[in-house]
């Protein structure tokens, strides 16, 4: 059983307090799916809030065709859109504040000791990577942060996005092609190996 359910439930019979164990539960991880979305992370938090808003007043509609979970990343990833859209009517107005808003420290290496030169063309890399997977087409790049970089399974993905596992499979294959022809090959792209959903 989903054990998100009975909050939901809960939710319904007017217990306020089953949100704050929704947002224990699942704020964190949504947080960083979103952010790996829209690389920005006020809109992220903006965006993640207003999903367990939605969350909330939207608890008496929810039916259980998949998992609670699920229902809630759904309703992000169409907040995502909405924000992405948004940002493109806006088109060249960004302010310098909100450009190194944006800019992120790469990852931690595991080297413990990378020599200078090495650190930049790692942070080059990363930076390129980045770029190459905001440039894919929405469809491809939804699958990939979900299915490689959130490492949800295909049929959750599936499910968050309104598609199918093989759709997502396939998606996710096409991302990684076009990132690979995007690269020229300085990156590997390979992730994780799809697997049957």
């Amino acid at each position: 059983m989903d054990p998100d359910l009975p909050l939901i439930r809960a939710l319904r019979a007017g217990d306020d307090s089953a949100l704050a164990d929704l947002i224990r539960r699942h704020q964190e991880p949504l947080l960083h799916f979103v952010y790996r979305y829209l690389r920005n992370e006020a809109a992220a938090r903006d965006v993640v809030q207003e999903t367990f808003v939605r969350t909330y007043f939207k608890a008496s509609k929810f039916e259980p065709r998949a998992a609670v979970r699920t229902w809630i990343y759904a309703i992000a990833v169409n907040l995502c859109r909405d924000e992405v859209r948004r940002r493109a009517r806006r088109g060249s107005e960004v302010s310098v504040d909100e450009l190194a808003g944006n800019e992120r420290a790469p990852p931690v290496l595991t080297d413990p000791n990378p020599l200078p030169n090495e650190m930049a063309g790692r942070r080059d890399q990363f930076s390129a990577l980045q770029a190459a997977i905001e440039e894919l087409p929405r469809p491809l790049r939804e699958a990939l942060v979900l299915f490689a970089l959130d490492e949800r399974s295909q049929k959750e993905a599936a499910e968050i996005l309104g598609t199918t596992p093989k759709t997502v499979e396939l998606r996710v294959y096409h991302a990684k092609s076009r990132l690979r022809q995007m690269l020229g090959g300085v990156l590997d792209t390979t992730g994780r190996d799809t697997e049957a959903g």
